[in-house]
Formats: structure tokens, C-alpha cells, sequence
């Protein structure tokens, strides 16, 4: 039963995580959205960086001719933790 409750936190943990992320992207105006399969893959794919470095360096290399994927990485995960704990836009 112990491995259940840490597996329904685990879950929850994740889905509010996912769901800081969408809401980050939609803040920025970014047109990405992604689903629960989808950041699974990019969490395991990222090797050490963070997600959303991994996933415009797979997925939309093209806006690193324009910004610094530090910048981009830094932007959204600004929001996403602000988000996490709740606040506001």
C-alpha cells in the first residue's frame, strides 16, 4: 500500500509540474503544449539539462538563431515556478 501513496504523490507531483509548464508557455506566448507522454519523453531524454533546453534543441532549433537557450530555459522556467507555488500571472 506504501508504494501506491508514493506513487499517487509522484503522479501529482508530475501533473502539477506538466501543468506549470503549459501554463508558462501559454504566458509567453509560446505555441508548445505539452502532454503527459510528451514530458515524460523529454525528461528522460534531457541527460542532465534542464527540459526545455532538450526539448528546443530537439524540437525547435530554429529560435536559437534568434535567442540564447539560456534565455528561453530561463524565461519559461521563471514562470513555471511561479506558477508551481500558485501565483498568480
Amino acid at each position: 500500500m506504501q508504494h501506491s501513496t508514493s506513487a499517487n504523490a509522484h503522479d501529482r507531483a508530475f501533473d502539477a509540474e506538466l501543468a506549470a509548464y503549459n501554463l508558462a508557455f501559454s504566458e509567453l506566448g509560446l505555441e508548445w503544449h505539452w502532454d503527459a507522454a510528451t514530458y515524460d519523453q523529454i525528461r528522460r531524454a534531457a541527460a542532465g539539462r534542464p527540459c526545455v533546453q532538450a526539448y528546443i534543441e530537439s524540437q525547435c532549433p530554429h529560435l536559437l538563431q534568434a535567442y540564447d537557450s539560456g534565455f528561453l530555459v530561463e524565461a519559461v522556467e521563471s514562470v513555471r515556478c511561479r506558477r508551481s507555488e500558485g501565483r498568480p500571472g
